[in-house]
């Protein structure tokens, strides 16, 4: 009777706070609790029988649901965060367990979802993101203007050289010369310009595409071009071959952007300063290593990196958030970002899919 009682009153605690939900094999739900009911805006009734497709908010792709589904019908445990769509249209969040239920002969019976709301984690979160991202473009905002001044100036000088040698009539090909100069600073004012935009706007809602590992990195470098000049710092960058990846590009230039950031202000003081982007491609992925002269990060620390909030920079010089939300970036992307404790120098990993040609990787 105890054991009724206390069990009961778990149920309860979980009825009170959790959106549980359970559905037959086929996905369709057979139970609703009264959570599920007050957070969606359905009754009962209208729940019972349908799919999960009745809160669909058209946020998640289809391979986003059918990855879940592989998951959960091979037996295991699915978690996640989905976005939902209530009765009246209005959006939230959900943190999500979804398990099989199996009989006695271990053949899946059922599947119960365990549901938490997290809209308001998840909007505090995007405020987070974009005060990060903000406070990194304007950490970058003074040596982008200089950067785009010194070619602007460029410009001017040799459009005034150009109308002189054209009032002297001098050779064609003289005059070509000039003009293939003045447009080749125009694209490189655009380049930087063009990167600034992408990283600036929010990209939470970037679809997954294929594009060059290289020219990214060479597109992105202009951004933090100057601030490597005023540091004198050297940078390289090596692609074994140009790998044509799967992935949210912008994310990836801004990930790249906050490493770089990141190795600059931690190698500033050293003797040897040097950071290098070394591309390779694997069977399965591509690998882009981000490697500085730094001599690594001790063991204490760098268990703590990829966690929320934490930062070695001193006050006033960076949020905490870098790491973290690059990890979250990477991982959208169906990628994989850490720190390489084997390596004799600060090095930080990407592992991102290749782009496929008929299911083979290119």
């Amino acid at each position: 009777m105890k054991n009724d009682n206390y069990f009961e009153q778990l149920l309860q605690a979980l009825n009170s706070s959790a959106i549980v939900g359970i559905t037959d094999t086929k996905g369709k739900i057979i139970f609703a609790n009264q959570k599920f009911c007050d957070i969606s805006g359905y009754s009962v009734p209208e729940l019972l029988g349908k799919d999960h497709r009745i809160l669909n908010s058209g946020l998640h792709p289809k391979e986003f649901f059918k990855d879940m589904w592989e998951v959960i019908s091979a037996g295991n445990i699915w978690t996640g965060e989905i976005q939902n769509k209530k009765r009246n249209g209005e959006l939230y969040w959900v943190q999500t367990t979804i398990a099989p239920i199996l009989d006695e002969n271990k053949q899946i019976v059922n599947f119960v979802s365990i549901r938490f709301e997290i809209t308001q984690m998840k909007k505090a979160q995007a405020n987070l993101i974009e005060s990060s991202r903000m406070a990194s473009l304007g950490e970058m905002a003074s040596g982008i203007a200089h950067e785009i001044n010194n070619p602007l100036t460029i410009i001017l000088g040799r459009i005034t050289l150009l109308k002189k040698r054209i009032e002297k009539n001098e050779k064609q090909e003289v005059l070509n010369n000039e003009v293939n100069l003045i447009e080749k600073t125009v694209y490189r004012i655009s380049n930087i310009v063009n990167g600034l935009r992408r990283l600036s706007r929010d990209n939470t809602k970037d679809p997954i595409e294929e594009f060059s590992i290289k020219k990214l990195i060479d597109e992105s470098q202009e951004l933090f071009a100057q601030k490597l000049k005023n540091k004198e710092i050297e940078f390289t960058h090596s692609c074994s071959q140009d790998c044509t990846i799967k992935a949210k590009s912008l994310q990836l230039s801004q990930v790249v952007v906050n490493l770089i950031n990141n190795s600059i202000d931690a190698i500033e003081g050293l003797e040897q300063k040097w950071i290098k982007i070394i591309v390779e491609q694997k069977s399965e992925y591509c690998l882009i290593q981000v490697v500085d002269s730094g001599a690594g990060i001790p063991k204490d620390i760098a268990s703590k990196l990829m966690t929320p909030f934490y930062t070695t920079k001193g006050p006033g010089k960076g949020t905490g958030l870098g790491l973290s939300l690059s990890k979250k970036m990477i991982e959208e992307s169906k990628g994989k970002f850490y720190y390489d404790e084997s390596k004799p120098n600060t090095t930080f990993c990407i592992e991102l899919p290749l782009a496929t040609a008929n299911g083979v990787a290119a």
